[in-house]
């Protein structure tokens, strides 16, 4: 069964198998700046990575029967989702200025990916040893809240990612004051680019590849 993962801009993504949806860090559209919609998905299960405006809009992606987890650390399972939440900073400063996140190490139909959220500072060794070796790794490429576009490539790396999406970055419109694609990508002279014409990718087990890929998911139309 593929995993089917949707970017639904900003840091929000979706994962679906078996007409399972995952949501992770829904926004309203409205906090990104004008013109922007909230995705258009209703959840079985929310995660949130942390408690910001522009990350935490559960009720946009919600019925009465979603399941949301709110910065939950440790391991559960949300129907076919094996997940373990790890606790980082948001800064440089070890949570002093912007507090902390919860990165989410998921597992499903044989694929381990990570929701590195906003984090502010390079993986320590420890923490690289808890979220543990990952396939995909979804990367925030803003700068500005988080690590630097260069780290957070860095950050993938030692994940041991085969595949990197960069998320949280500046788009045409989006008010935040974030860095463009650009800036990532000239920082990612070791890793094919793939741009993909869709804001979703199917992939199984046997698609992740041997090279390190960072694919470039088009913003949802």
């Amino acid at each position: 069964m593929p995993l089917r993962l949707k970017w639904w801009l900003h840091a929000c993504f979706e994962l679906e198998v078996d007409g399972k949806r995952l949501v992770i860090d829904p926004h309203d559209g409205g906090s990104l700046g004008v013109g922007f919609s909230a995705p258009s998905v209703k959840a079985d299960y929310v995660l949130v990575t942390h408690d910001h405006y522009d990350h935490n809009a559960v009720e946009k992606v919600s019925t009465d029967h979603t399941v949301v987890a709110r910065e939950r650390t440790g391991g559960f399972t949300l129907g076919p989702f094996k997940v373990k939440g790890v606790k980082l900073p948001h800064d440089e400063f070890d949570g002093r200025i912007r507090g902390f996140v919860v990165a989410y190490r998921i597992e499903v139909e044989g694929i381990s990916l990570v929701h590195l959220s906003d984090l502010g500072r390079m993986l320590t060794e420890e923490e690289v040893r808890e979220i543990g070796s990952v396939d995909i790794a979804l990367i925030p490429a803003g700068d500005v809240y988080t690590l630097h576009p260069r780290q957070a490539l860095e950050a993938a790396e030692a994940l041991g990612a085969r595949i990197v999406i960069p998320m949280h970055y500046w788009l045409p419109g989006i008010q935040l004051p974030l860095e463009p694609l650009d800036t990532i990508l000239r920082y990612a002279k070791k890793w094919r680019v793939l741009r993909l014409e869709s804001s979703w990718i199917e992939i199984t087990r046997e698609d992740i590849p041997e090279e390190k890929t960072l694919a470039v998911l088009a913003p949802p139309r």
